[in-house]
């Protein structure tokens, strides 16, 4: 009945709503009639050939053009989401923020018709994968279809605010304020492994502990210790001059970050296109 009125409201004409709707001009009328009868109220003044709204008729249609409005603005919505090629991609909270977003940006740029989104978590991704690609670190490759994208280094990073000199020694490194990361990723390099790679097996300290990458840099930024950075992933704090690297001292990750293709993704054109885009720039 509602939408009955709106077509007459609007055409301000029975007859003239009937032939918008396909049906007779008595079915207009008695869906109005059975309108007013129900709300208790008058909605139009008939006249001859023409009908009027009275005063509470427009109130009436202007709230149900508003919300017609956002029904059909929300109807087309969804149909463009249907229709728009997309893909979800995962990684942690750090390989999101530092590498992976400005690339997605880049992407959008030459192709605005893929849609990417972005599931970020902390957690290692559970298998089967629900997001059609990820992106994670491993200390072999994957045994699912996948691509590697880079290795990467292991420094001592910090803020330039941070006071405590170093001489570049292990041994003064070991004593300063470290930054040191719980993660649920059991294959990520942790100080003791760092450390333990030159050959060192003294004391270290353990001031403070996170559970989460992304603190730990803000941490460092702050100027509150020395973090274990991997330099490739956090080179835009370099760039920037947010962190800076504490000593020469470095190490090749044991590890490489992966691209991995969940089972049957790589056959739709959308996730080949931004799989082989990604490839093709990883500078």
């Amino acid at each position: 009945m509602l939408a009955t009125f709106e077509c007459a409201a609007r055409c301000g004409s029975f007859k003239v709503a009937a032939a918008e709707l396909n049906v007779t001009t008595s079915a207009i009328s008695h869906q109005v009639k059975s309108l007013e009868q129900d709300l208790g109220l008058r909605l139009f003044e008939r006249g001859h050939r023409l009908v009027k709204l009275t005063p509470d008729g427009q109130d009436l249609r202007k709230a149900l053009t508003a919300n017609f409005t956002a029904l059909s603005n929300t109807v087309r919505q969804l149909r463009l989401k249907q229709e728009i090629p997309q893909l979800t991609i995962g990684a942690t909270t750090a390989v999101s923020s530092l590498w992976l977003t400005p690339r997605v940006t880049q992407f959008w740029r030459s192709h605005g018709d893929v849609m990417v989104n972005q599931n970020v978590r902390d957690r290692p991704f559970v298998r089967p994968l629900q997001p059609d690609l990820i992106i994670e670190y491993a200390l072999e490759p994957p045994k699912e279809d996948a691509v590697k994208l880079f290795g990467d280094k292991l420094i001592p990073l910090c803020s330039p605010t941070f006071s405590h000199d170093c001489d570049g020694d292990i041994n003064t490194l070991a004593q300063a304020p470290l930054i040191h990361m719980d993660a649920a990723e059991t294959n990520w390099t942790n100080w003791p492994n760092w450390f333990k790679s030159f050959g060192y097996s003294g004391p270290i300290s353990t001031q403070q502990r996170v559970n989460n990458y992304t603190i730990a840099l803000q941490l460092a930024q702050d100027g509150t210790g020395i973090v274990l950075g991997w330099k490739r992933l956090v080179q835009p704090l370099l760039d920037s001059g947010k962190l800076i690297e504490y000593s020469a001292l470095s190490i090749d990750a044991p590890g490489a970050f992966y691209l991995i293709f969940k089972s049957g993704s790589k056959q739709r054109p959308e996730v080949r296109s931004f799989s082989s885009w990604l490839v093709e720039n990883l500078e």
